[in-house]
């Protein structure tokens, strides 16, 4: 992506930051849609959310709210050791657990979570910085095992990257207001 596209900018019109995330986070359920319909059933249940919207949404406002490269990659870094990733690199494509995949879902969204806190303290609203914490809290990742909660591990994990995906919009259209004065 270019640096003109990551903040907002197409032929010298300026685009909101919250139609951009808008955008992004659209493309990601696109693609992960049709990333279930070509893979066997067995690994589309191994695929309870996506999170390359959220990520690349990260990335946009991090960009927008002035971050260097440097305070971006910190942002993300944590992914680095994710039990997903990890697992693929010692395994290869071994098949995976349930508890292992949710896990790792599970671990990915605690960083996103971490950077949105970031973000929304890099944007310095105290209110936008409540809002990102209700979301966060009153939609709570699910633990790697599931026993903290009755609830379904995949329903949980689903709900908090929307709340995640929430947040990302909050931050972005408060970046719009922020631009506008």
């Amino acid at each position: 992506m270019h640096a003109i596209e990551a903040t907002g900018y197409f032929d010298g019109m300026v685009a909101s930051h919250r139609a951009r995330v808008e955008e992004l986070l659209a493309d990601a359920q696109t693609a992960h849609r049709a990333l279930l319909t070509a893979v066997p059933v067995d690994v589309g249940a191994s695929l309870p959310v996506d999170a390359q919207g959220i990520t690349r949404a990260i990335d946009h406002i991090a960009t927008a709210a002035g971050m260097s490269a440097s305070e971006r990659r910190q942002l993300v870094s944590p992914h680095a050791v994710n039990p997903a990733v990890l697992h693929a690199r010692v395994f290869g494509t071994a098949p995976l657990t349930a508890e292992t995949v949710i896990g790792a879902f599970v671990e990915g969204a605690r960083v996103r979570a971490g950077a949105l806190v970031t973000l929304a303290e890099a944007v310095g609203h105290q209110d936008l910085i409540q809002q990102v914490h209700a979301l966060l809290i009153e939609h709570p990742l699910p633990t790697a095992d599931g026993r903290e909660s009755t609830r379904d591990p995949a329903a949980a994990l689903r709900d908090a990257y929307s709340a995640q995906e929430q947040a990302v919009l909050a931050i972005a259209a408060r970046l719009d207001v922020r631009d506008l004065n």
